[in-house]
Protein backbone atom coordinates (compact mmCIF):
# COMPACT_ATOMS: atom_id res chain seq x y z
CA UNK A 1 0.00 0.00 0.00
CA UNK A 2 1.33 3.40 -0.97
CA UNK A 3 0.27 6.70 0.49
CA UNK A 4 0.24 10.16 -1.04
CA UNK A 5 0.19 13.12 1.34
CA UNK A 6 -1.10 16.15 -0.49
CA UNK A 7 0.70 18.83 1.55
CA UNK A 8 2.75 18.72 4.70
CA UNK A 9 0.85 21.08 6.99
CA UNK A 10 1.37 19.21 10.24
CA UNK A 11 4.23 17.86 12.29
CA UNK A 12 6.55 15.29 10.65
CA UNK A 13 5.65 12.77 13.36
CA UNK A 14 2.10 12.80 12.04
CA UNK A 15 3.41 12.32 8.50
CA UNK A 16 5.39 9.27 9.57
CA UNK A 17 2.42 7.92 11.49
CA UNK A 18 0.33 8.03 8.31
CA UNK A 19 3.01 6.19 6.34
CA UNK A 20 2.94 2.48 7.03
CA UNK A 21 6.28 1.15 8.28
CA UNK A 22 8.38 -0.28 5.47
CA UNK A 23 6.13 1.05 2.71
CA UNK A 24 7.02 3.56 0.01
CA UNK A 25 5.20 6.83 0.61
CA UNK A 26 5.01 10.13 -1.21
CA UNK A 27 5.18 13.55 0.41
CA UNK A 28 4.58 16.87 -1.33
CA UNK A 29 7.10 19.55 -0.37
CA UNK A 30 5.64 23.06 0.00
CA UNK A 31 7.59 25.48 -2.18
CA UNK A 32 9.11 22.77 -4.40
CA UNK A 33 8.08 23.08 -8.04
CA UNK A 34 8.73 21.27 -11.30
CA UNK A 35 9.68 23.10 -14.50
CA UNK A 36 6.05 23.64 -15.50
CA UNK A 37 5.09 24.92 -12.05
CA UNK A 38 3.49 21.67 -10.86
CA UNK A 39 4.00 20.49 -7.27
CA UNK A 40 7.11 18.43 -6.57
CA UNK A 41 7.58 15.84 -3.82
CA UNK A 42 9.86 13.26 -2.23
CA UNK A 43 9.50 9.52 -1.88
CA UNK A 44 10.38 7.98 1.46
CA UNK A 45 10.36 4.75 3.44
CA UNK A 46 10.39 4.66 7.22
CA UNK A 47 11.90 1.41 8.48
CA UNK A 48 12.55 2.62 12.01
CA UNK A 49 16.29 2.43 11.32
CA UNK A 50 19.15 4.59 12.61
CA UNK A 51 20.59 4.60 9.09
CA UNK A 52 19.32 6.72 6.19
CA UNK A 53 19.87 6.41 2.44
CA UNK A 54 19.13 9.53 0.37
CA UNK A 55 18.99 9.33 -3.41
CA UNK A 56 18.94 12.35 -5.75
CA UNK A 57 17.34 11.32 -9.02
CA UNK A 58 19.03 11.75 -12.39
CA UNK A 59 17.25 12.53 -15.61
CA UNK A 60 19.15 14.65 -18.11
CA UNK A 61 19.34 18.41 -18.49
CA UNK A 62 17.87 21.07 -20.73
CA UNK A 63 19.03 24.51 -21.76
CA UNK A 64 17.12 25.47 -24.94
CA UNK A 65 13.84 24.83 -26.74
CA UNK A 66 15.08 21.59 -28.29
CA UNK A 67 16.57 19.94 -25.21
CA UNK A 68 13.70 21.04 -23.00
CA UNK A 69 11.14 19.72 -25.48
CA UNK A 70 8.71 22.56 -25.02
CA UNK A 71 5.38 22.39 -26.80
CA UNK A 72 4.02 25.67 -28.08
CA UNK A 73 0.47 24.46 -28.67
CA UNK A 74 -0.44 23.60 -25.07
CA UNK A 75 2.31 25.74 -23.49
CA UNK A 76 3.55 22.75 -21.53
CA UNK A 77 7.13 21.61 -21.36
CA UNK A 78 7.66 17.88 -21.42
CA UNK A 79 10.74 15.74 -21.65
CA UNK A 80 11.19 12.43 -23.42
CA UNK A 81 10.25 10.47 -20.27
CA UNK A 82 6.73 11.88 -20.63
CA UNK A 83 6.38 11.36 -24.37
CA UNK A 84 7.46 14.91 -25.12
CA UNK A 85 9.70 16.19 -27.88
CA UNK A 86 12.81 16.70 -25.80
CA UNK A 87 15.25 13.89 -26.49
CA UNK A 88 17.62 14.92 -23.71
CA UNK A 89 15.37 16.29 -20.97
CA UNK A 90 13.87 14.16 -18.24
CA UNK A 91 10.69 14.95 -16.35
CA UNK A 92 9.81 18.64 -16.44
CA UNK A 93 6.39 18.29 -14.88
CA UNK A 94 5.42 16.22 -11.84
CA UNK A 95 6.82 12.72 -12.45
CA UNK A 96 4.67 9.65 -11.97
CA UNK A 97 4.98 7.75 -8.72
CA UNK A 98 7.89 5.29 -8.52
CA UNK A 99 9.60 6.82 -11.55
CA UNK A 100 13.20 6.18 -10.47
CA UNK A 101 13.33 4.29 -7.16
CA UNK A 102 16.97 3.44 -6.55
CA UNK A 103 17.71 -0.31 -6.41
CA UNK A 104 19.53 0.15 -3.11
CA UNK A 105 16.34 1.49 -1.51
CA UNK A 106 15.23 -2.04 -0.63
CA UNK A 107 18.54 -2.74 1.05
CA UNK A 108 18.81 -6.20 -0.47
CA UNK A 109 22.41 -7.14 -1.23
CA UNK A 110 23.47 -3.50 -1.54
CA UNK A 111 26.68 -1.89 -0.20
CA UNK A 112 24.71 0.09 2.40
CA UNK A 113 22.28 -2.49 3.76
CA UNK A 114 18.71 -1.71 4.73
CA UNK A 115 17.71 1.60 6.28
CA UNK A 116 15.28 4.46 5.93
CA UNK A 117 15.00 5.98 2.47
CA UNK A 118 14.42 9.45 1.01
CA UNK A 119 14.35 10.08 -2.71
CA UNK A 120 14.73 13.63 -4.05
CA UNK A 121 12.65 14.08 -7.20
CA UNK A 122 14.22 15.74 -10.26
CA UNK A 123 11.91 17.62 -12.61
CA UNK A 124 13.62 20.94 -13.38
CA UNK A 125 16.22 20.16 -16.06
CA UNK A 126 18.98 22.16 -14.33
CA UNK A 127 21.04 19.51 -12.48
CA UNK A 128 19.70 20.93 -9.18
CA UNK A 129 21.42 24.31 -9.65
CA UNK A 130 18.68 26.56 -11.04
CA UNK A 131 16.96 29.47 -9.35
CA UNK A 132 14.64 31.07 -11.88
CA UNK A 133 12.51 30.85 -14.98
CA UNK A 134 13.85 30.88 -18.54
CA UNK A 135 12.00 31.74 -21.76
CA UNK A 136 13.32 29.59 -24.59
CA UNK A 137 10.81 31.05 -27.02
CA UNK A 138 9.85 34.62 -27.86
CA UNK A 139 7.67 37.28 -26.28
CA UNK A 140 4.83 36.33 -28.61
CA UNK A 141 5.35 32.58 -28.29
CA UNK A 142 6.95 32.06 -24.88
CA UNK A 143 8.40 28.69 -23.91
CA UNK A 144 8.71 29.11 -20.16
CA UNK A 145 10.73 26.60 -18.16
CA UNK A 146 11.12 26.93 -14.41
CA UNK A 147 14.60 25.95 -13.29
CA UNK A 148 13.99 25.61 -9.56
CA UNK A 149 16.28 22.66 -8.86
CA UNK A 150 18.54 24.23 -6.23
CA UNK A 151 15.62 25.29 -4.05
CA UNK A 152 13.93 21.94 -4.53
CA UNK A 153 17.08 20.17 -3.36
CA UNK A 154 17.42 22.43 -0.33
CA UNK A 155 13.78 21.98 0.68
CA UNK A 156 13.93 18.21 0.12
CA UNK A 157 17.11 17.67 2.13
CA UNK A 158 15.70 19.83 4.91
CA UNK A 159 12.57 17.67 4.88
CA UNK A 160 14.68 14.52 5.05
CA UNK A 161 16.25 15.87 8.24
CA UNK A 162 12.83 16.73 9.66
CA UNK A 163 11.47 13.26 8.94
CA UNK A 164 14.56 11.44 10.20
CA UNK A 165 16.28 13.76 12.71
CA UNK A 166 18.30 11.28 14.78
CA UNK A 167 20.29 9.20 12.29
CA UNK A 168 23.66 7.68 13.12
CA UNK A 169 24.70 6.99 9.53
CA UNK A 170 23.62 8.77 6.34
CA UNK A 171 24.57 7.80 2.79
CA UNK A 172 23.70 10.13 -0.08
CA UNK A 173 23.91 9.06 -3.73
CA UNK A 174 23.21 11.23 -6.74
CA UNK A 175 23.25 9.62 -10.18
CA UNK A 176 23.98 11.52 -13.40
CA UNK A 177 22.22 14.89 -13.00
CA UNK A 178 21.75 13.92 -9.37
CA UNK A 179 25.50 13.44 -9.06
CA UNK A 180 26.01 17.01 -10.21
CA UNK A 181 23.29 17.97 -7.75
CA UNK A 182 24.86 16.40 -4.66
CA UNK A 183 28.15 18.06 -5.61
CA UNK A 184 26.63 21.51 -6.06
CA UNK A 185 24.47 21.20 -2.94
CA UNK A 186 26.97 19.52 -0.64
CA UNK A 187 26.71 22.50 1.72
CA UNK A 188 22.99 21.78 2.26
CA UNK A 189 23.71 18.10 2.92
CA UNK A 190 26.42 18.93 5.45
CA UNK A 191 24.25 21.57 7.14
CA UNK A 192 21.65 18.89 7.86
CA UNK A 193 23.71 15.74 8.33
CA UNK A 194 27.29 16.87 8.95
CA UNK A 195 27.13 15.66 12.55
CA UNK A 196 26.45 12.06 11.46
CA UNK A 197 28.61 9.39 9.84
CA UNK A 198 28.10 10.87 6.37
CA UNK A 199 29.09 9.57 2.92
CA UNK A 200 28.16 11.42 -0.29
CA UNK A 201 28.60 9.78 -3.70
CA UNK A 202 28.50 11.48 -7.09
CA UNK A 203 27.72 8.57 -9.42
CA UNK A 204 28.51 9.63 -12.99
CA UNK A 205 27.79 13.33 -12.61
CA UNK A 206 30.72 14.29 -14.85
CA UNK A 207 31.96 17.80 -13.94
CA UNK A 208 30.90 20.56 -16.32
CA UNK A 209 34.11 22.55 -16.67
CA UNK A 210 33.87 25.36 -19.23
CA UNK A 211 37.48 25.07 -20.42
CA UNK A 212 36.75 21.72 -22.09
CA UNK A 213 33.52 22.94 -23.69
CA UNK A 214 32.32 26.13 -25.36
CA UNK A 215 32.82 28.72 -22.62
CA UNK A 216 30.26 31.16 -24.07
CA UNK A 217 27.67 28.39 -24.35
CA UNK A 218 28.26 27.30 -20.75
CA UNK A 219 27.86 30.86 -19.50
CA UNK A 220 24.58 31.13 -21.40
CA UNK A 221 23.35 27.90 -19.81
CA UNK A 222 24.31 29.13 -16.34
CA UNK A 223 22.52 32.41 -17.05
CA UNK A 224 19.38 30.61 -18.23
CA UNK A 225 19.38 28.52 -15.06
CA UNK A 226 20.14 31.63 -12.95
CA UNK A 227 22.80 29.68 -11.08
CA UNK A 228 24.32 32.82 -9.59
CA UNK A 229 21.24 33.17 -7.37
CA UNK A 230 21.68 29.73 -5.75
CA UNK A 231 25.41 29.70 -4.98
CA UNK A 232 26.57 29.05 -1.40
CA UNK A 233 26.61 32.38 0.44
CA UNK A 234 30.26 32.06 1.49
CA UNK A 235 31.77 30.88 -1.79
CA UNK A 236 34.60 33.02 -3.20
CA UNK A 237 34.58 33.41 -6.98
CA UNK A 238 37.12 35.27 -9.08
CA UNK A 239 35.25 36.30 -12.21
CA UNK A 240 32.39 34.37 -13.81
CA UNK A 241 31.23 31.25 -11.98
CA UNK A 242 32.39 27.87 -13.26
CA UNK A 243 31.77 24.44 -11.74
CA UNK A 244 35.48 24.37 -10.90
CA UNK A 245 34.56 26.85 -8.16
CA UNK A 246 32.25 24.29 -6.52
CA UNK A 247 34.98 21.65 -6.48
CA UNK A 248 37.43 24.11 -4.91
CA UNK A 249 34.81 25.25 -2.40
CA UNK A 250 33.87 21.71 -1.38
CA UNK A 251 37.51 20.66 -1.01
CA UNK A 252 38.25 23.67 1.18
CA UNK A 253 35.12 23.72 3.33
CA UNK A 254 34.13 20.05 3.51
CA UNK A 255 37.36 18.14 2.97
CA UNK A 256 36.69 16.01 6.06
CA UNK A 257 33.38 14.70 4.67
CA UNK A 258 33.63 11.35 2.87
CA UNK A 259 32.79 12.37 -0.69
CA UNK A 260 33.32 10.15 -3.72
CA UNK A 261 33.28 10.74 -7.47
CA UNK A 262 32.53 7.71 -9.66
CA UNK A 263 32.89 7.98 -13.43
CA UNK A 264 33.86 6.41 -16.75
CA UNK A 265 36.40 8.20 -18.91
CA UNK A 266 34.23 7.79 -22.03
CA UNK A 267 30.79 8.10 -20.38
CA UNK A 268 28.45 7.83 -23.37
CA UNK A 269 25.71 10.02 -21.91
CA UNK A 270 27.94 12.95 -20.98
CA UNK A 271 29.91 12.64 -24.22
CA UNK A 272 26.63 13.37 -26.04
CA UNK A 273 25.79 16.32 -23.80
CA UNK A 274 29.30 17.72 -23.99
CA UNK A 275 29.22 17.65 -27.78
CA UNK A 276 26.07 19.77 -27.66
CA UNK A 277 27.97 22.16 -25.41
CA UNK A 278 30.97 22.47 -27.71
CA UNK A 279 33.10 19.64 -26.36
CA UNK A 280 34.75 16.65 -28.03
CA UNK A 281 35.48 12.99 -27.36
CA UNK A 282 38.15 13.88 -24.80
CA UNK A 283 36.06 16.33 -22.77
CA UNK A 284 34.85 13.70 -20.28
CA UNK A 285 38.28 12.28 -19.47
CA UNK A 286 39.80 15.75 -19.18
CA UNK A 287 37.03 16.85 -16.82
CA UNK A 288 37.57 13.79 -14.61
CA UNK A 289 41.33 14.34 -14.55
CA UNK A 290 40.87 17.95 -13.48
CA UNK A 291 38.32 16.99 -10.83
CA UNK A 292 40.90 14.59 -9.39
CA UNK A 293 43.39 17.45 -9.10
CA UNK A 294 40.85 19.78 -7.49
CA UNK A 295 39.96 17.09 -4.94
CA UNK A 296 43.55 16.55 -3.77
CA UNK A 297 43.50 19.18 -0.97
CA UNK A 298 40.53 17.38 0.65
CA UNK A 299 41.64 14.58 2.96
CA UNK A 300 38.41 12.60 2.57
CA UNK A 301 37.49 13.22 -1.09
CA UNK A 302 38.35 10.31 -3.39
CA UNK A 303 37.47 9.04 -6.85
CA UNK A 304 36.93 5.81 -8.78
CA UNK A 305 37.54 6.10 -12.54
CA UNK A 306 37.26 3.36 -15.13
CA UNK A 307 37.98 3.29 -18.86
CA UNK A 308 34.61 2.68 -20.46
CA UNK A 309 31.37 4.20 -21.72
CA UNK A 310 29.10 3.08 -18.88
CA UNK A 311 26.88 5.47 -16.95
CA UNK A 312 25.56 5.30 -13.36
CA UNK A 313 27.42 2.42 -11.74
CA UNK A 314 25.02 2.16 -8.77
CA UNK A 315 22.19 1.16 -11.14
CA UNK A 316 24.10 -1.52 -13.03
CA UNK A 317 22.99 -4.53 -11.00
CA UNK A 318 19.35 -3.50 -11.47
CA UNK A 319 20.03 -3.48 -15.23
CA UNK A 320 21.05 -7.13 -14.96
CA UNK A 321 24.82 -6.64 -14.90
CA UNK A 322 26.42 -9.36 -12.72
CA UNK A 323 28.60 -8.05 -9.92
CA UNK A 324 31.65 -9.77 -11.38
CA UNK A 325 31.22 -7.64 -14.53
CA UNK A 326 30.88 -4.30 -12.75
CA UNK A 327 33.54 -1.69 -13.63
CA UNK A 328 36.91 -2.65 -12.19
CA UNK A 329 40.13 -0.63 -12.11
CA UNK A 330 43.44 -1.84 -10.68
CA UNK A 331 41.68 -4.94 -9.42
CA UNK A 332 39.07 -2.98 -7.43
CA UNK A 333 35.39 -3.43 -8.23
CA UNK A 334 33.32 -0.20 -8.07
CA UNK A 335 30.81 -1.69 -5.65
CA UNK A 336 33.63 -2.90 -3.40
CA UNK A 337 35.06 0.63 -3.51
CA UNK A 338 31.72 2.14 -2.50
CA UNK A 339 31.30 -0.44 0.27
CA UNK A 340 34.76 0.48 1.57
CA UNK A 341 33.78 4.14 1.52
CA UNK A 342 30.52 3.85 3.42
CA UNK A 343 31.99 1.41 5.95
CA UNK A 344 34.49 4.05 7.02
CA UNK A 345 37.49 1.97 5.97
CA UNK A 346 40.85 3.73 6.27
CA UNK A 347 41.99 1.90 3.12
CA UNK A 348 39.46 3.75 0.94
CA UNK A 349 41.45 5.80 -1.59
CA UNK A 350 41.70 7.08 -5.15
CA UNK A 351 41.36 4.56 -7.98
CA UNK A 352 42.51 5.88 -11.34
CA UNK A 353 41.42 4.35 -14.64
CA UNK A 354 43.74 1.52 -15.67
Amino acid sequence: MKLTLVTLIFFPIAALALCEKGQLCQLDIPGAKCADGSQSYINYIDRGSENLFIYAQGGGACFDAVTCGCRVADKKCKGSNEGGDGALAGYLSRPPEDSQIHPWSQGEDSPIGQGNYVEIVYCTGDVYTGAGQANYGTKLLPLLVGHYGAKNFELSIDQAKTLFPAMKKVTVVGSSAGGLGVTYNLHHIVRNFGDTELSVINDSGIPIFAKYLNGDKIQQVLKSWNVSASLPSNIQIDGAFDFEDIYKFNAEKFGNIRWGLVGATEDAVFTSYFRLLGGNTESVSKALDEAAELMKPASNHHYFFDRGKWHTATFMTSFGVPKKLLPTSHGVNVEEWIASMVSGSKDWDDIAAD
